[in-house]
């Protein structure tokens, strides 16, 4: 499992005055990402115990998976305190990553306006 960094990140908007989310809000955001997590992890393991189940459903299986890395990189992201390029680089999902550089590009180029 991925370490935790237990702080909020700090965005361009980081209060909720300005349109970012309060430190405490990210923090309960994360704890929910980790709640569903378990949630999705355990019924992978129970759906995986069925070999007819698991035959038949093995990509949607790791996609499952897939989808528990994400919510917990994402989870940390939430906690994280530091700069942005920092949590981005300690993403380990690189498509992850990817997208969030790109997301957070676009709300730049948006906020920036023409």
């Amino acid at each position: 499992m991925q370490q935790v960094i237990e702080r909020p990140i700090a965005m361009v908007a980081a209060t909720a005055a300005d349109g970012g989310v309060q430190p405490a809000l990210a923090h309960a955001l994360a704890e929910e990402l980790v709640g569903l997590t378990s949630l999705l992890a355990d019924l992978a393991y129970d759906l995986a115990g069925n070999p007819d189940t698991l035959r038949c459903h093995m990509q949607s299986l790791q996609d499952i998976d897939r989808i528990t890395q994400t919510q917990l990189a994402i989870a940390d992201v939430l906690r994280s305190s530091e700069p942005v390029e920092t949590c981005l680089d300690a993403v380990t999902l690189d498509d992850l990553a990817g997208r969030l550089r790109r997301s957070i590009a676009a709300a730049g180029a948006r906020s920036s306006g023409p």
